[in-house]
């Protein structure tokens, strides 16, 4: 069970927009412990500060909701204490069966690690939790308590000065907080745990996540857009679309193309980044070579297929990255071209962050080409 939380005297909303975005598909990462070119948004996170999703019902009760009916509450922390599959991987990794669910690796993706506040011994919360999304969120300095002040005790959102609204978001991005605007930083989170980099982890025959995709998992059954509506789960975050501090002009539709888009960069980025880590070919680089090849052609031919959208941070990378691509379908995987690797994950990183500011009104023309997935219905 989650730690409760107490807390008096604020004259503020106390929240926590945080529920995984991750796939519905549970395919989970265990990863090594430390890995110096790991997929991105797999940086460490400190349970010590894991507050845990009790501390977001009293404002969030939507959201709560449609959290606890997802595979991240229900099914991702049962999977290693009942599934055969589990053990199987755990015997091949040298995991004792009562370290499965409790301090293995595997807790850091099928679990939220955390710290009992009391003995301050290490737990874990039995589910991926609000902040194995969004970040930690407790301690003197955390963003929990900030991210839902909009100014002197009792001021309501809507009547938050522009000044302290900046003031705000930029105090919760210092203390780590992933917001639903921070798009590119919450696709390597999912992509981090959905999309397997380790070879130990591929020997043990623990599936890779090839058919993980961003923009079905966040239209799909974890969607929880309710903050400005709990009645409707919209497709997009609320916050995101409303105009208060944006001004009017950012549509649903256009957040979803971006979407779309910034996963495929950041699908290139982690797979160049896993072929850059591993050792020899066998099935990690397999998958990560046909993740690349699926991803980089067709945006390498969406410049011309766009008759009016201009779209220079994909034509750029596609550009750079031609020669690396052509290399290692040619030639094959080579493990003395790491460094090439990295290179081309951070242009791809870079081509995503850059994506990630945009609105997505000007490229209507994506949409006549079918790319983006449909919304699924959720519980």
């Amino acid at each position: 069970m989650d730690k409760l939380f107490w807390i008096s005297g604020l004259g503020f909303r106390i929240s926590i927009l945080a529920l995984a975005l991750a796939a519905s598909v549970v395919v989970i990462w265990c990863g090594p412990e430390s890995n110096e070119v790991a997929a991105a948004g797999t940086s460490a996170v400190d349970p010590a500060r894991i507050e845990g999703h009790a501390k977001c019902v009293d404002c969030h009760r939507a959201e709560v909701r449609a959290w606890k009916a997802s595979k991240h509450a229900t099914r991702a922390f049962d999977l290693l204490r009942t599934s055969a599959n589990a053990r199987d991987y755990a015997e091949k990794l040298g995991i004792r069966p009562r370290d499965i669910a409790r301090s293995s690796i595997c807790i850091r993706c099928h679990a939220t690690p955390s710290v009992n506040e009391v003995t301050h011994r290490p737990t874990v919360l039995t589910s991926v939790s609000c902040e194995a999304c969004h970040n930690p969120s407790g301690g003197q300095d955390g963003w929990l308590n900030a991210h839902g002040s909009y100014g002197s005790a009792g001021t309501l959102r809507e009547y938050e000065d522009e000044a302290h609204y900046q003031q705000r978001i930029a105090r919760c991005h210092e203390a780590g907080q992933l917001r639903s605007a921070d798009l590119y930083g919450l696709a390597k989170r999912c992509f981090a745990c959905h999309v397997v980099g380790d070879e130990a982890l591929a020997e043990a025959d623990h599936p890779l996540g090839d058919r993980f995709e961003l923009t079905t998992a966040m239209l799909g059954e974890v969607r929880h857009n309710l903050f400005l509506n709990e009645r409707v789960n919209a497709e997009v975050a609320t916050l995101w679309t409303d105009p208060l501090h944006h001004g009017g002009g950012r549509s649903a539709a256009g957040r979803k193309r971006v979407i779309y888009l910034v996963g495929q960069l950041v699908d290139l980025e982690v797979s160049f980044r896993n072929l850059a880590q591993s050792t020899s070919d066998g099935p990690i680089v397999e998958s990560m070579v046909a993740r690349i090849e699926a991803t980089f052609f067709p945006l390498l031919d969406l410049p011309e297929d766009l008759e009016q959208a201009e779209i220079p941070e994909i034509e750029a990378l596609a550009e750079n990255l031609e020669p690396v691509v052509d290399q290692l379908l040619d030639d094959g995987f080579d493990p003395d071209s790491k460094q090439q690797y990295l290179e081309a994950a951070e242009e791809a990183a870079k081509a995503a962050q850059a994506f990630a500011r945009r609105d997505g009104n000007q490229l209507t023309e994506i949409d006549e080409l079918g790319l983006v997935p449909e919304a699924q219905e959720t519980p």
